[in-house]
């Protein structure tokens, strides 16, 4: 511990640095983190679903939603949500799931969604992948 001190002494600019990075970072995670909404687990999607009658929202294209996609999910792809927010305005009152493939992009919209005014936005944490691994069922049209 003695040491820590007097590497922080030598090398105070270095010290300085490494903590204003730590409180960079931690704060754009804990910002992410409230604009784009919480991210459930594929059980915890499957709860909220079943209790407060949550709908699922596939952003990924279209031919990957008719080939497999959660059961009762409706289909917006990410480059269409800006032209098509009043299609989820329906869902207003009820959680939305956000999900993709992996989950990378579920974050992007959850933010557009949180700036729009919708309350209970989730992200489907994996994507329809976790879901999948999970041994969930799928439906394809």
């Amino acid at each position: 511990m003695e040491h820590l001190f007097e590497f922080i002494g030598n090398h105070w600019a270095l010290s300085i640095a490494l903590v204003v990075i730590t409180i960079a970072i931690i704060a754009n995670e804990v910002l992410l983190l409230l604009q784009a909404g919480h991210a459930l687990e594929p059980e915890q999607a499957t709860q909220l679903y079943n209790r407060d009658d949550a709908v699922f929202v596939d952003l990924r294209g279209e031919n990957a939603y008719l080939t497999a996609h959660l059961p009762g999910a409706v289909n917006l792809p990410l480059a269409h949500m800006d032209q098509q927010t009043e299609k989820l305005q329906q869902y207003a009152g009820r959680p939305v799931i956000l999900y993709d493939e992996a989950g990378y992009q579920a974050r992007k919209a959850g933010t557009k969604l949180k700036k729009l005014g919708m309350e209970n936005v989730y992200q489907l944490k994996g994507g329809i992948g976790a879901w999948r691994d999970a041994g969930l069922p799928t439906k394809s049209k």
